[in-house]
């Protein structure tokens, strides 16, 4: 399985409304990954979720399922849609692990980049237990940048979240 994935920032200081679209390397972003030929990811990526999200519910396009559930797991965080992503970014963990067609390191790259995308949903949930352990297990999967990136957000935030208390 070679898709290309593109990082999707969120940004934490307006964990619910906006997005920033395109590569992002700021520190104060999460980053959320998309399959790039996924109908509607281009739209995603600019920050037209809304458009996205409707392009990938009414594409004819046969995209694999698990690049369509990636693509509605970003868009129903960027949109605050707590449910949706929730069951989106669920089913491409599962799916990740059942991909016959990948080799085993695939398939476990594929589940990190789910779980931490399922990890920023719970952080916009304000779910920090839920989000920690998605975190945490992804990085036991995979050291990509994207998953180091997301899990050292978390620890940051955290420990910001600590000393105001």
């Amino acid at each position: 399985m070679n898709a290309k994935y593109s990082m999707i920032g969120l940004p934490v200081a307006a964990l619910l409304l906006a997005c920033y679209a395109g590569l992002v390397s700021a520190s104060n972003l999460y980053q959320m990954a998309i399959v790039e030929t996924t109908p509607g990811a281009s739209a995603i990526q600019q920050g037209d979720t809304a458009k996205g999200l409707s392009s990938l519910q009414t594409s004819k396009v046969d995209t694999d399922a698990f690049a369509r559930t990636m693509a509605l797991c970003v868009a129903n965080t960027q949109l605050a849609d707590i449910s949706g992503a929730s069951s989106a970014c669920t089913r491409a963990i599962n799916l990740a692990r059942s991909q016959a067609q990948a080799t085993a390191a695939e398939r476990r790259e594929m589940q990190a980049l789910a779980l931490s995308n399922r990890g920023v949903m719970h952080w916009v949930a304000q779910d920090l237990a839920k989000a920690q352990q998605d975190f945490q297990r992804a990085a036991k999967l995979s050291d990509s940048k994207l998953v180091q990136h997301n899990l050292q957000q978390f620890s940051n935030r955290l420990e910001d979240l600590t000393a105001q208390r």
